[in-house]
Order: structure tokens, then C-alpha cells, then sequence
């Protein structure tokens, strides 16, 4: 008593290729993959493109940078890209307060005939 799937489209990610194949309906090709006698096939398939780096940690670093005293808040110790991004969200935050404000006063006037 299984699901009746009638197709549709899907893809499938190999390796960094994507497959395009259609699935179920009446004679319509399975799924393309290359593993289709496995029944994990599928799953291998899917798994990670390439094997995981080593990456350098940089926890020390950035424990350094955040814990040094230099009189800066936490949020802008990064450097200009954090000053650029606190500037950039407090101009967008004043801009819709003020555009709140306007709002609500437009709308508290009476309408005109």
C-alpha cells in the first residue's frame, strides 16, 4: 500500500553536478543517479562534494581583538565594516521611525470631502 506518485520534476545533486530527471508517472524514467542497483546509492550521492579542509583557527585571534581594552563597544570592535553596518542600521532604524511617526499623524487627521 505505498504512496502513488504521479511525476514530476526532480533534481539531484552528484558531486557538484546537478541531474535533472523526471520521477514516477507511467513510463517515465526512475531517478538518474549513478547508483541505482544500491539502495543507499542515493544517499552516497549525496554526500559531501569533497573531503573537509583544515582550516586555521582563529578563535585565539579573535579572542585577542574582542578582549582587548580600547574603549570601543563589543559591536564595533571589528573594524569599519562593523562601524559601516552599526552606521548603516541606525540610519535605516531613525528613517522608519520618522516615516512611523508621519504615518500616524496622516492617519489621526480627519479626512477631507
Amino acid at each position: 500500500m505505498g504512496a502513488d506518485y504521479r511525476g514530476g520534476f526532480m533534481g539531484v545533486s552528484l558531486r557538484g553536478v546537478l541531474v535533472w530527471g523526471v520521477v514516477g508517472g507511467s513510463g517515465s524514467p526512475s531517478p538518474t543517479t549513478p547508483h541505482q542497483g544500491h539502495p543507499l546509492g542515493l544517499l552516497r550521492s549525496l554526500g559531501p562534494a569533497a573531503p573537509p579542509r583544515h582550516l586555521h583557527n582563529r578563535v585565539q585571534e579573535h579572542q585577542k581583538l574582542f578582549q582587548e581594552d580600547n574603549g570601543l563597544p563589543v559591536h564595533l570592535k571589528g573594524g569599519a565594516m562593523d562601524s559601516a553596518l552599526y552606521s548603516l542600521t541606525t540610519l535605516i532604524c531613525s528613517v522608519g521611525t520618522c516615516y512611523s511617526l508621519w504615518s500616524l499623524a496622516q492617519g489621526s487627521k480627519p479626512k477631507k470631502n
